[in-house]
């Protein structure tokens, strides 16, 4: 059985705001990633929200979200908060 390639996908954050520029899809190597990354940032300096999701087959993971140049989300963020809270509730 053949495996899906990661891939990295630059779009539209928001579905009811289309920009029109059609989704970027980069290769998923570190060099893939970095491109996506300049990619998502430069994009959504023309004013519509883009997110850089990580695509293997079927399955999407959003992993970042870009609003006017700057990164306003990130997944690896949100996980080390939900972490740090967690560890502040069992140690009271």
């Amino acid at each position: 059985m053949a495996n899906a390639a990661k891939t990295y996908v630059v779009e539209d954050a928001d579905e009811s705001a289309k920009s029109g520029i059609p989704p970027g899809v980069f290769p998923g190597t570190l060099a893939g990633l970095l491109d996506a990354l300049d990619a998502a940032r430069y994009r959504s300096a023309a004013g519509t929200p883009k997110v850089l999701v990580i695509a293997e087959g079927k399955n999407r993971q959003v992993i970042r979200r870009f609003e006017n140049g700057h990164e306003t989300w990130s997944a690896s963020r949100a996980e080390i908060r939900t972490e740090q809270g967690d560890l502040k509730r069992r140690n009271g």
